[in-house]
């Protein structure tokens, strides 16, 4: 009988823990009275309390296609997946769709949370994406007008930060390891979103 007694333990405090958000404390907080855009962006992700939201943002070039993906880890441990597309084609197109996510791959991204990294990345800030002599992770190369640009964007409490990379593949080639740019690329490869340049 105590067998079975620590054995529910065990197993109600690991998927306690799991569901249990953490508090990222994120670097800008979002004044939805005076800001417009704050307001779409609360009621685009509609969270509550302690929940959190990951959005990769792809610009296909020239801000004409963009897509989307939401990851909404609730408050219930549940982990909701949705992917939008905006274009630009005689006016403003809106396309929404949510994805189902398996079992294996909720607890997946659960522990992507959850994890050291995730963690510390939410602390990066956009000046540590920015060239300079201390700092050689961006190449210093021509600007391309059709180029995609990523934004990385993580939102909790009424605070985020947001993260724009240009041509984040591209720039690998001049960035060291463990880098904020390599952890940019590897967030998004830990979400399953890919990289075109």
């Amino acid at each position: 009988m105590k067998f079975i007694v620590i054995i529910f333990t065990m197993f109600s405090t690991v998927i306690f823990g799991q569901n249990m958000l953490p508090n990222l404390n994120l670097p800008n907080s979002i004044d939805f009275k005076n800001d417009s855009e704050s307001n779409d962006v609360k009621n685009l992700l509609k969270l509550k309390n302690d929940e959190i939201a990951v959005s990769f943002y792809t610009n296909g070039g020239l801000g004409y296609h963009l897509n989307i993906d939401n990851f909404i880890f609730k408050e219930n441990g549940k982990v909701k997946y949705y992917k939008e597309e905006i274009y630009f084609k005689r006016g403003k197109k809106f396309k929404k769709r949510n994805v189902n996510l398996s079992e294996i791959e909720e607890i997946k991204l659960k522990n992507v949370m959850q994890s050291d990294f995730f963690q510390n990345f939410s602390k990066l800030i956009q000046a540590n994406f920015q060239y300079s002599q201390n700092n050689h992770q961006i190449c210093a190369t021509g600007f391309v007008d059709d180029a995609p640009e990523n934004f990385l964007m993580i939102t909790q409490n009424k605070k985020q930060t947001i993260i724009m990379v240009y041509l984040p593949k591209n720039n690998l080639k001049c960035s060291e390891e463990n880098s904020p740019l390599m952890q940019f690329v590897e967030m998004h490869n830990l979400f399953g979103i890919p990289i075109e340049r």
